[in-house]
C-alpha cells in the first residue's frame, strides 16, 4: 500500500502571503484555482467586498505580502507561486492591486535613471 503525498497547499500558501496568520484550511485542488480561492475566502469574510477590505487593511502594514512558511511552500514552484499571486490580485479587484508596489517615492539618481533606461542590443534601444 502506498500513501499518496498531500497535496501542494496553494489556497492556503496564497491566502497566507494575502492576508497574513493563521494558516487557513482551505479546500485544496493540487493547483491553484483562483477563481475557486477567491469565492472561498469572500465567503470567509462576508462577502467579496468584505474580502477586499481586509487585504487592503493587510496591504497597510509593513509585511506585506506576507512571507508565507515553509510549511506551506512546500511543493509550490517560485514561477508558478508569482503567476498564481498575479491573478489572485487582478480576481480581487482593482482596490487591492499590488502587481506594482510602490519602492520609493523620490527621484532616481542619475546612475539609477541609467539602469532603467538600460536595454539589451536586441530590444532595439
Amino acid at each position: 500500500m502506498t500513501i499518496d503525498p498531500p497535496l501542494p497547499r496553494w489556497h492556503a500558501a496564497l491566502a497566507y502571503a494575502l492576508l497574513g496568520p493563521p494558516a487557513l484550511d482551505l479546500t485544496e485542488t493540487g493547483s491553484p484555482r483562483i477563481d475557486a480561492l477567491v469565492a472561498e475566502l469572500a465567503n470567509r469574510c462576508g462577502g467579496p467586498e468584505e474580502l477586499r477590505r481586509q487585504v487592503v487593511a493587510a496591504r497597510r502594514r509593513d509585511l506585506w505580502p506576507y512571507a508565507v512558511p515553509e510549511d506551506l511552500r512546500r511543493g509550490l514552484g517560485a514561477a508558478q507561486f508569482g503567476a498564481a499571486w498575479t491573478a489572485l490580485i487582478r480576481e480581487i479587484g482593482p482596490d487591492a492591486d499590488a502587481t506594482r508596489p510602490v519602492v520609493s517615492e523620490r527621484a532616481l539618481n542619475p546612475a539609477e535613471h541609467r539602469l532603467v533606461v538600460d536595454r539589451p542590443p536586441h530590444h532595439g534601444g
